[in-house]
């Protein structure tokens, strides 16, 4: 069985949009880039299916490994944790299960 992703390109980029449009309403301070770094990022590393708090520390350390830090916030488990929800909230929106995308 192949394992195809329903999360187009095009289809990522309006989850990180949209996902950063949301975190600016609930008071987040952080650049649109950073949340479609993190959506990539977890497909990089495959772990897209996993629970969101084994992503969001799985992330955080591969971050931390490459010398993404944040300015004046920290990127740290909790902030990433709060990308991932939405974009949950995303792919339930669209139709794609966690495993898909």
């Amino acid at each position: 069985m192949t394992n195809v992703s329903r999360l187009t390109p095009e289809l990522l980029v309006e989850c990180a949009e949209w996902a950063w449009e949301q975190l600016q309403e609930d008071g987040f301070v952080l650049a649109g880039e950073l949340v479609e770094l993190i959506l990539t990022t977890e497909r990089e590393l495959g772990v897209q299916a996993r629970r969101l708090d084994e992503i969001a520390r799985v992330v955080e350390e591969e971050f931390k490994m490459r010398g993404v830090a944040g300015n004046p916030f920290p990127i740290d488990a909790a902030l990433i944790r709060e990308v991932l929800q939405w974009e949950d909230e995303f792919l339930g929106l669209a139709g794609i299960s966690r495993a898909e995308s």
